[in-house]
């Protein structure tokens, strides 16, 4: 993929010209290697964090600037601010849902019964647990130590589940694989002007 970027000049040099520079490119390069090494188990104790973090900007990145390529080609450079902002502003989960049907104007939508936008949404979801994370203060039981003759006192605290821990070498590579698809089959025929029925898009039939 080579797409630099959309470039707006003015050729009578009497008036702004315009560019948007797309940086997906430096985001997929350090996934790729990250993919690498998490496949090949070239690891630390933060590395399956790190690899889903930068997953998760990696796809917020790219759905920003794919948007924003959208709007500054469909209203003019001087006119696109306010549509980029509405649109990026998205929840991120609706965002990922809108952008199929944002770039086609209605056309598309995302094939919801596919795996990949299954995993981009959890890869969201996930992200939000663990970025927004918090404890809540938990009831227990705990014996009347006034009333008993016990040299120790049992008692049970039960905890739930941490977040973090479900990040392991399977869901990062599900994850990376998701974002694979996400590019294949959404960013590239959008660069390449060629946005169709593929293996992540259908038809809207609303």
């Amino acid at each position: 993929m080579k797409h630099r970027g959309s470039l707006i000049i003015n050729v009578e040099g009497n008036g702004k010209s315009y560019f948007l520079w797309n940086g997906t490119e430096t985001y997929y390069k350090k996934l790729r290697l990250a993919y690498k090494d998490i496949q090949d188990d070239n690891i630390n104790e933060y590395s399956y964090f790190s690899f889903f973090i930068l997953c998760a900007a990696t796809l917020e990145y790219s759905l920003n600037y794919v948007i924003a390529d959208y709007c500054l080609n469909k209203y003019g450079p001087e006119k696109c601010k306010p549509y980029i902002d509405g649109y990026t502003s998205l929840n991120f989960k609706k965002k990922i849902h809108m952008t199929p049907s944002i770039l086609s104007d209605g056309e598309f939508v995302f094939n919801e019964d596919k795996t990949a936008y299954k995993k981009l949404n959890e890869l969201v979801s996930l992200r939000n647990k663990i970025m927004h994370g918090k404890e809540a203060i938990n009831e227990f039981d705990f014996p009347n130590i006034k009333e008993s003759k016990e040299e120790e006192i049992e008692f049970e605290l039960k905890t739930k589940p941490n977040p973090i821990d479900r990040l392991d070498k399977t869901k990062c590579l599900e994850f990376g694989h998701a974002l694979g698809d996400f590019k294949k089959y959404i960013m590239e025929p959008w660069f390449n002007h060629d946005l169709k029925e593929n293996n992540l898009l259908i038809k809207n039939k609303n």
